[in-house]
């Protein structure tokens, strides 16, 4: 006879089973072999026309996304040869692809970017830069995507960015508000990596691990036009307490205030893809 403990941890390992990154995508994403239709909810596309699968990402559950993928793709023979990628992992990472490079960025216990995820995120951005017409790219994107995708933008260091991610946390700011801070720093975040998709189409998968699942939110939504703006982040930043303040760098407070300016004066830094 089962105990009542054994019931509850079968609930549990079914309930973790299904939320699995690979099950997931495997169960969202589906491929016609006879036609090659990659088929998705209110999508369809047909594979006979694209020349490469350019797949790229970045979070805790990307890597086990971009192994279900690629196990969608390998039921036409010579689809999964088309695919090219790059997904930012934690250390880690079980996650076994074939085609897709999982790159380790991140030590286990941790939550903040590292160096070699900022090489990671410009490897990123080379490949969906260098995206043509006949080519399909596939972001796979989850929960701590937005530590393991840095790519600060210039005059913003890492150190930089780091501490004003430890200044937010510390004080209690929710997600969002971090987020918020986050985007105009970086070069990719808040829709900044549609952006550089020139001429090849872009898909966006999220694996939500925010109440609500707001798409700009997760990972800080690098391929969801935004509407966060520099002048929101220097607000956030303002209301820290006075002694958390003064220790936000001082080339943060340059970069938010000059790029805050009326556009006239400077630039819009909202994304409008």
């Amino acid at each position: 006879m089962r105990t009542l403990r054994e019931d509850s941890l079968n609930i549990w390992h079914a309930a973790v089973s299904a939320v699995r990154g690979d099950v997931a995508v495997e169960r969202f994403v589906e491929l016609d072999p006879q036609h090659q239709i990659l088929r998705l909810p209110s999508l369809a596309i047909d594979l006979r026309d694209v020349q490469r699968i350019i797949v790229v990402g970045a979070g805790k559950a990307s890597g086990a996304m971009a192994a279900g993928l690629e196990r969608v793709l390998c039921q036409v023979p010579g689809v999964l040869d088309r695919v090219v990628g790059w997904v930012n992992v934690p250390d880690g990472c079980d996650s076994e692809t074939s085609h897709v490079h999982l790159h380790p960025c991140r030590p286990t216990g941790t939550n903040e970017p590292t160096q070699q995820a900022v090489q990671g995120a410009r490897e990123i951005v080379r490949l969906v830069s260098e995206g043509g017409e006949c080519d399909l790219c596939i972001a796979l994107f989850s929960g701590g995507g937005s530590a393991l995708l840095p790519a600060p933008v210039a005059g913003i260091s890492l150190q930089d960015k780091i501490a004003v991610t430890r200044l937010l946390s510390g004080a209690g700011y929710d997600i969002r508000q971090l987020n918020a801070v986050r985007k105009p720093l970086s070069c990719i975040k808040g829709g900044k990596l549609l952006d550089t998709a020139g001429r090849c189409r872009l898909i966006g998968l999220y694996i939500s691990d925010v109440l609500g699942d707001p798409l700009d939110v997760i990972a800080s939504g690098p391929t969801v036009p935004d509407s966060s703006t520099c002048a929101h982040a220097l607000a956030i930043l303002e209301t820290l307490p006075l002694d958390d303040r003064r220790r936000v760098p001082e080339s943060v407070w340059q970069y938010l205030r000059r790029c805050a300016l009326p556009t006239h004066f400077f630039f819009n830094d909202t994304p409008t893809t």
